[in-house]
């Protein structure tokens, strides 16, 4: 997939209308595996321009008491020749399609700090990070596009159910 046909694709599924309030408590979004593989490889081209690579990608249990999370085996990042050090756990259940890209695209800058910030600092003899700190929040500008995106590190789900916008929890 190419820049535009990714951007394209992106900009249709955030503004899709949204599911009535019933039904994302009730019917919650569950992606499959495929699914999730196709949406990190548009949000890899869309924001990190394909120079992350396929993590393990894994549903978890689906409990709310994380929606995902990011992590890694190894204690130094290496140099990348065909995968990432890294795991995605994501949640089984969404209230939303947009919700799952939102936190999709979160922790793939986690996978940045790892992948590609981790190999430079451990060069310059510093710590490798994954946190929320300028490291993590030096990404926001390319997600100003997409003011459906918000890089943040979590949403309230009471507020979302007042306001129906990821910017406004």
């Amino acid at each position: 997939m190419n820049k535009k046909q990714a951007q394209k694709l992106l900009a249709e599924w955030l503004t899709e209308d949204l599911p009535s309030i019933t039904k994302q408590k009730r019917f919650v979004y569950r992606p499959t595996i495929k699914e999730v593989k196709h949406t990190w490889r548009m949000l890899n081209t869309v924001f990190f321009n394909d120079q992350l690579k396929m993590p393990n990608l894994i549903l978890g249990t689906g409990t709310r008491k994380w929606w995902a999370l990011c992590s890694t085996d190894t204690y130094v990042p290496k140099v990348l020749k065909t995968k990432s050090n890294c795991n995605i756990i994501l949640s089984t259940k969404w209230y939303c399609k947009q919700w799952f890209i939102d936190t999709l695209a979160h922790e793939m800058v986690h996978q940045y700090q790892w992948d590609i910030d981790g190999p430079e600092r451990v060069a310059e003899n510093k710590k490798p990070l994954m946190s929320h700190g300028p490291s993590f929040y030096k990404h926001k500008n390319k997600f100003k596009c997409y003011t459906q995106l918000n890089l943040k590190v979590c949403h309230s789900t009471a507020k979302w159910f007042k306001y129906q916008k990821l910017s406004k929890c």
